[in-house]
């Protein structure tokens, strides 16, 4: 067993695994890799990819992350609930690969916002960009009180702001611990993985944005 293989599957309710894995083996045929070259690039064992493929298990959010990176794309791309569309083949190599920004005007209506399920049993996202292939990402959070989220992002190099519309939230980012009410805003550049949950008893919405894309 390898890195990252110990840390066991999470729950993913309302994520279909074949769909997940179906996603995973496209993007790895798409870039023209085995098996055996994700396993290397993500520290997992060749099976376990396999596995993961065909919707046998479930990685594990480290896990996921390190699969994303080694084909060079979001974490996301592979579990929205709606796949998220990527930039034509005239990009450098695909999916997730080169933001987007063609200078046309885009509208994204209510009814047709893409949901993306982070693994880890977080509440989905709403993503309130066209899709994942631009310069930032911005999402809107509605989640319930409960235990904290970890988030981890593939970004070496990153900055990150949120909104409160409603609600209270408590973000943990590098052992610096801040609450937010209502109507406050934050802005933080994380070293590394970073915390978030709703406190109190009342939901809580927010909007987040990500440069580059969060994943």
């Amino acid at each position: 067993m390898t890195r990252g293989e110990a840390d066991g599957a999470v729950d993913r309710s309302g994520l279909d695994p074949t769909v997940v894995g179906a996603r995973i083996r496209a993007r790895r045929k798409q870039l023209g890799l085995t098996l055996q070259n994700v396993a290397d690039a993500a520290e997992v064992s060749k099976s376990f990819v396999s596995q993961i493929e065909i919707g046998k298990t479930w990685p594990s959010v480290g896990v996921l992350e390190q699969i994303s990176a080694a084909l060079s794309t979001s974490a996301r791309a592979f579990v929205a609930d709606d796949e998220v569309p990527g930039p034509d083949d005239s990009t450098l190599d695909g999916v997730g690969s080169v933001p987007v920004s063609d200078g046309a005007v885009h509208v994204v209506r209510r009814s047709e916002r893409k949901r993306l399920t982070y693994p880890g049993g977080r509440a989905a996202l709403q993503l309130l960009t066209p899709d994942l292939q631009r310069p930032f990402e911005v999402t809107l959070a509605e989640e319930n009180p409960g235990e904290w989220f970890d988030v981890t992002r593939t970004a070496a190099e990153r900055e990150e702001f949120a909104l409160v519309l409603e609600g209270r939230y408590e973000i943990d980012v590098d052992g610096e611990i801040v609450e937010l009410d209502a109507g406050d805003s934050v802005y933080f550049t994380p070293g590394g993985p970073y915390r978030v949950r709703v406190m109190g008893t009342a939901p809580a919405r927010a909007i987040w944005i990500a440069t580059p894309p969060a994943f």
